[in-house]
């Protein structure tokens, strides 16, 4: 369990008490704040989810059907225009900032040209992108829930086996740059990116990624809100996200002054 989590009902609490919120909306968002920090997310998932924001009660999909989502169509169909805005960021060889805090590419690497990080935005790089931001704009979340970036795996790349941050977000992968062995696993089932179509999954199972291609791999990557969140749920999760980035940032500080 990450430290900050320890912190964040009682931000929570205050975040209700001042938007006057009924508690009882929140009872999901509050019991799995209570699950997470007693340490028994596993025994309320049956896929092995293991997320530090929890929320029972949530459809447990680890591949969701495209026919759920009729934005894919949108997607897919701007997806040149979509690959040129990630070519004038640099595409698979321009300056990048890696999106490996954790470690997770133990081979090669991964990284990343960002729009948006744990729901911070980057305004240079959304100006860069304005058909994808126009694409995206309708889709519950995908502008500013989570994560929303290119993302870029280099040649001989492997990322481990892990688990999201959250079941309150789904993901959804564009594939831009897709070489044959390039590859993903979500839970136990496995499946390649091929250019122009798109799928979502739930990344609060585990997933485990390669490129064992000799070719860059790119894909858009970005977080979408799960269609059984209500609205208040999604205020509230936001804002224990924005939390948990200060909270973080503040033991990250900490520890630097403390070391020197």
């Amino acid at each position: 369990m990450q430290p900050w989590l320890a912190e964040s009902p009682a931000y929570l609490e205050r975040w209700i008490d001042e938007q006057e919120v009924d508690r009882s909306s929140l009872e999901r968002v509050l019991n799995g704040l209570n699950i997470v920090l007693h340490g028994k997310v596993l025994e309320h998932t049956s896929g092995g989810q293991e997320p530090n924001i929890f929320v029972p009660g949530l459809s447990e999909i680890a591949w969701w059907d495209n026919e759920r989502f009729p934005w894919i169509a949108d997607v897919e169909a701007a997806t040149e225009e979509i690959a040129a805005e990630f070519e004038s960021l640099g595409g698979l060889v321009g300056k990048r900032i890696v999106s490996n805090p954790t470690e997770l590419a133990d081979e090669g690497r991964w990284s990343a040209h960002y729009l948006y990080h744990t729901a911070k935005s980057y305004p240079r790089n959304l100006e860069a992108c304005p058909k994808t931001v126009e694409v995206l704009a309708p889709i519950p979340g995908a502008l500013g829930c989570g994560m929303t970036y290119f993302s870029v795996l280099d040649p001989g790349t492997h990322i481990a086996a892990h688990t999201g941050f959250t079941n309150a977000h789904l993901r959804c992968h564009l594939g831009l740059v897709t070489p044959k062995g390039a590859r993903i696993r979500v839970s136990d089932e496995t499946r390649e990116w091929h250019r122009g179509k798109a799928f979502v999954f739930d990344d609060s199972y585990e997933h485990e990624v390669w490129n064992d291609s000799c070719e860059g791999r790119a894909v858009l990557l970005f977080d979408i809100w799960h269609p059984d969140l209500t609205e208040i749920e999604m205020r509230a999760i936001s804002h224990l996200m924005e939390v948990s980035r200060k909270l973080i940032y503040r033991s990250f500080w900490s520890k630097e002054f403390v070391s020197r």
